[in-house]
């Protein structure tokens, strides 16, 4: 039995003494604490560096009150529907250069046409799931009603070629195209032309 005590305590004794040299042996660092009311705490640290936990000492930072944000995202929307409507004027007017004078109301009308049946389809495809799933469920816009949405561009553009002729048509599609692209290319992939 003392054959196995003795070399578990001279185990012991040499772990304690190897830790207690490392707390010694240190390279001694100051180190600086601050504090929100910007007191500066000077003292010495012992520890090893393995324990050491290194912050960035930075000053915190005020938050701004909850209402200036809500403010600020209410004049950032009002922006963005600004800046929205910016370029649907600067699209219809380069489809009016297109489409002519003559025919420019009945394409406007046809537009509206185009967005409310747009609309309705997608208001039916909600009341389905509704019907389906219940008043609490949450979905993506599904490959379903982008095809639906794209055979409506598809017949509204086909009765534009019938109106305006295939050759104001092509220059029509080519501005269409240009114009999406440019949007892509600043960032705003959200604002596209469809019809």
């Amino acid at each position: 039995m003392k054959k196995k005590v003795l070399p578990i305590i001279v185990v012991i004794f040499m772990s304690v003494g190897w830790f207690i040299y490392r707390a010694l042996h240190v390279p001694t660092e100051k180190v600086v604490e601050t504090d929100s009311d910007s007191k500066v705490i000077t003292f010495d640290s012992k520890l090893p560096p393995s324990l050491k936990i290194n912050t960035p000492a930075s000053s915190p930072t005020p938050k701004a009150p909850e209402e200036k944000k809500n403010y600020r995202i209410r004049e950032t929307k009002d922006e963005q529907f600004e800046a929205f409507d910016k370029l649907d004027s600067a699209w219809l007017y380069k489809a009016k250069e297109i489409i002519g004078a003559d025919k420019y109301a009945q394409y406007l009308e046809m537009r509206n046409r185009n967005d409310r049946e747009k609309m309705q389809a997608y208001k039916e495809y909600h009341d389905y799931l509704r019907q389906k799933y219940g008043d609490k469920f949450s979905y993506n816009i599904t490959d379903d009603q982008s095809i639906r949405e794209k055979q409506i561009n598809q017949r509204y553009l086909k009765d534009l070629l019938k109106l305006i002729g295939p050759d104001k048509f092509k220059k029509y599609t080519a501005v269409k195209d240009q114009f999406n692209e440019e949007m892509r290319r600043s960032n705003k992939e959200s604002i596209q032309i469809e019809f």
